[in-house]
């Protein structure tokens, strides 16, 4: 899908919000080998179920909740101001949209929306990347379909497994 192929771009963002003090803090030489080289999906998919425990209904929230109460997160670590990103794709004619955060367990997470040039979404997502940067898991919003993907050394992303 062509808003896959956007993500690229959305995530080389997010990656270089890695700062290097972090990567060379002594919380990051904690890390285990499994947290840092992959990730399960875990932390993602427990966001999803918290925001699909909406009070008092058994329906799945809305879009603009689950977009809601990222940026609330967001804004909590960020001294009140979302970490936030929009960039468009002219070539494919694809606009993503983004708010990242940190689990409590500092677990880096992003909620994406790839939408066409009318505004259409195409793609809604809840990721999570290792401490890397270089792999991810997505869950579908839409279709609770997980994907993993790595990154190569130029910075592409490359779909390895759905599970």
């Amino acid at each position: 899908m062509l808003a896959r192929h956007s993500l690229i771009a959305f995530l080389l963002v997010v990656a270089a919000g890695l700062s290097p003090a972090h990567a060379a803090s002594t919380s990051a030489t904690s890390i285990s080998a499994r947290q840092a080289t992959g990730v399960s999906g875990d932390v993602a998919l427990s966001f999803m179920t918290a925001v699909n425990r909406a009070p008092n209904t058994d329906a799945k929230p809305s879009w603009d909740v689950v977009q809601a109460q990222a940026l609330e997160l967001s804004r909590t670590q960020h001294n009140g101001q979302p970490e936030t990103l929009r960039f468009c794709e002219p070539q494919l004619k694809v606009c993503n949209t983004g708010v990242v955060w940190r689990a409590g367990n500092g677990t880096k997470l992003f909620l994406r929306q790839a939408e066409d040039m009318s505004g259409k979404p195409l793609e809604r997502e809840v990721c999570e990347i290792n401490a890397f940067g270089d792999v991810r898991v997505c869950i579908d919003w839409d279709t609770n379909k997980t994907s993993r993907d790595m990154k190569d050394r130029h910075g592409h992303w490359y779909k390895v497994a759905d599970q």
